[in-house]
């Protein structure tokens, strides 16, 4: 690869820790990690913490070789970059930490420059997994393997109608061999679900292999799923795929709706085919594998958008279940609740907790766009903010949640605001907004959502007049048409002038 150092010579170990910089890597879908010149960890994003279990240690002014083991290396990659002042790109290497965590890497590596003087490095870790060694002379000790406990159809919660009905359906596919595929809203339990069927089949003394395609990078996906060749590419191991991994079990494909395309072309072919072929090898690998797949969305609807292939949806959608949204089985909430609450830390070590019946009426009249997930969080959350009290009201709710959730309040004592006088005297009747006149003391009005149904009765009322120009109803707003449009779209009153 062809690399000038004098592309590099402003970029710095300043330039790449600013403030902004950080507040970029912090949220980075991959793990970043900045050493100085001599080798001392500057900086280590979350996710990179959490992938070598350094979430409890203080890696910042840790030599790096602290914190890392070269496996089969005479050093590790960082120290090799530092060494050589040269970038390594896709790195694929085993390594170890001092946590006596295993696992193996894909990796980019780059140096960093001080006005021309060695600076630093900065690594990008583009996919972390278990380590996978094959040749027996180089696998480590393994240590004594521990049977995982998947979820059952019991641990499914809930008696509604419609619930009772996917569950159904999902014990009957069970019994079967065949392909499911499941849909429905994040939040809703579609995982559950998946290892529900796991458990309930004739697999279940089988592997259940999960993984997420919309958390690997669309050029390694399809290594993991199929394995690779020693040589398929710079470094790459003689490594099986997840397909060989399920091998006699269930492959479960989370967010089957973000795998690309061509790829989705291959995988029809190893479910048709029942063989797969590693990445840069010609031999074909016999597998037995359930696929349960997953989607965020309708698939016909992924299908119509064309993020799915219509062939792919046949194969694998043998069995569909879509699992309802929380909105629509709200007759759950309070078994879903209790038993929240009941499975806590502060249940289990104190005294019985209860819920007042003004949080279950917010619960009840609330739309839980995160579902069951964000109930369960909320739940959480309000314990945590108990102290010393046995019972969770309206104070102890999340705030985040308190300024989201709409209560009956807002319809019930609801009045209009105090006219104020303008140049347009006929700018409509009254609208449904809240001034906090009449505020109960238990109430909880979001402030935002009253802020906007003001500003939507404003906009109209000029749009009104302007027999729905928007240009001269900017005009008279004193805003841009842009920021108008922008408004109008945000907030959802394009028919109502």
């Amino acid at each position: 690869m062809l690399f000038s150092e004098e592309k590099f010579t402003d970029v710095s170990r300043a330039s790449v820790l600013t403030p902004a910089m950080t507040a970029i890597w912090d949220d980075l879908g991959v793990g970043v990690a900045v050493v100085d010149a001599n080798g001392i960890c500057e900086y280590m994003n979350p996710i990179q913490r959490r992938a070598d279990s350094f979430t409890s240690l203080p890696v910042r002014g840790q030599h790096i070789t602290k914190l890392y083991v070269p496996h089969e290396l005479e050093c590790i990659p960082t120290i090799e970059c530092l060494r050589s002042s040269r970038p390594i790109l896709k790195k694929s290497y085993f390594y170890k930490t001092t946590n006596n965590y295993l696992a193996s890497t894909v990796s980019d590596f780059f140096p960093l420059y001080d006005h021309g003087r060695k600076d630093g490095v900065i690594a990008f870790t583009i996919w972390t997994g278990s380590a996978t060694l094959n040749d027996s002379k180089r696998r480590p000790k393994k240590p004594a393997e521990r049977s995982y406990s998947y979820y059952t159809f019991d641990s499914i919660i809930g008696k509604d109608d419609s619930l009772a009905d996917v569950l159904a359906e999902a014990r009957t596919a069970a019994r079967a061999s065949s392909h499911v595929m499941i849909w429905g809203e994040s939040g809703t339990g579609k995982e559950l679900f998946a290892q529900a069927i796991h458990s309930g089949s004739d697999r279940r003394d089988e592997p259940f292999v999960a993984e997420n395609c919309a958390a690997i990078p669309q050029n390694l996906l399809e290594a993991i799923l199929f394995g690779t060749s020693k040589g398929a590419y710079t470094d790459a191991p003689e490594k099986p795929g997840l397909f060989e991994a399920a091998n006699g079990g269930t492959l479960l494909l989370d967010e089957l709706n973000s795998m690309p395309l061509g790829l989705q072309a291959k995988l029809l072919r190893v479910l048709q085919e029942k063989r797969v072929r590693r990445l840069g090898s010609s031999k074909e690998i016999p597998v037995d594998v359930r696929v349960i797949s997953i989607l965020n969305e309708a698939p016909l609807t992924a299908v119509g958008n064309g993020i799915l292939r219509s062939d792919l949806y046949y194969r694998l959608a043998v069995v569909g279940l879509a699992v309802p949204p929380l909105r629509d089985r709200k007759g759950d909430i309070p078994l879903l609740v209790r038993t929240f609450i009941e499975r806590s830390k502060q249940a289990q070590d104190g005294a019985p907790i209860e819920v007042t019946p003004e949080v279950l009426r917010i619960f009840q009249d609330y739309d839980w766009p995160g579902n069951i997930r964000e109930l369960q969080h909320v739940i959480e959350g309000g314990l945590a903010m108990l102290g010393d009290q046995h019972s969770m009201d309206c104070r102890t709710l999340p705030r985040h949640f308190r300024e989201a959730c709409e209560t009956t309040c807002v319809a019930e004592s609801a009045e209009p605001m105090a006219e104020t006088p303008g140049p347009d005297e006929n700018a409509g009747p009254s609208q449904n907004y809240f001034d906090y006149r009449t505020v109960k003391r238990n109430s909880v009005i979001p402030l935002k959502q009253c802020m906007q149904r003001y500003e939507a009765e404003c906009l109209c009322n000029v749009l009104r007049v302007t027999g729905g120009n928007v240009a001269k109803a900017a005009r008279i707003l004193e805003i841009t048409a842009a920021g108008l449009r922008y408004k109008i779209k945000q907030l959802g009153i394009e028919d109502r002038f």
